[in-house]
């Protein structure tokens, strides 16, 4: 069973403030997060908006994104169980049919 890491307590830097968190992410994956929302925390300058406009505009971005990748996941699942049904039907099929074969 895997083991739940412990939280540790970090400083990052996004959208030009330092926070403090409580995360149990690996240092390599924080990072990449951190840096995907300075990347586009930073394209977000050409609007001449403060801070606080290109935060909220980048967190609509983000929940877009999320809520698009949930409706992929509930058809991937969807899928998913449709093809374990198959699979089962076809097992099942299988099995009769090397029944059949070993009466014979």
């Amino acid at each position: 069973m895997a083991s739940i890491e412990p939280l540790k307590s970090v400083t990052i830097t996004v959208a030009q403030e330092s926070i403090q968190i409580r995360t149990d992410l690996p240092d390599a994956e924080l990072n990449e997060i951190v840096d995907n929302i300075n990347q586009r925390f930073e394209r977000s300058a050409k609007f001449q908006m403060d801070n606080r406009k290109r935060m909220a505009l980048l967190a609509v971005e983000l929940m877009s994104e999320i809520t698009e990748l949930r409706k992929q996941l509930g058809r991937a699942k969807i899928y998913y169980d449709s093809m374990e049904k198959e699979v089962q039907n076809l097992t099942l099929l299988l099995d009769e049919s090397m029944d059949n074969v070993d009466r014979l």
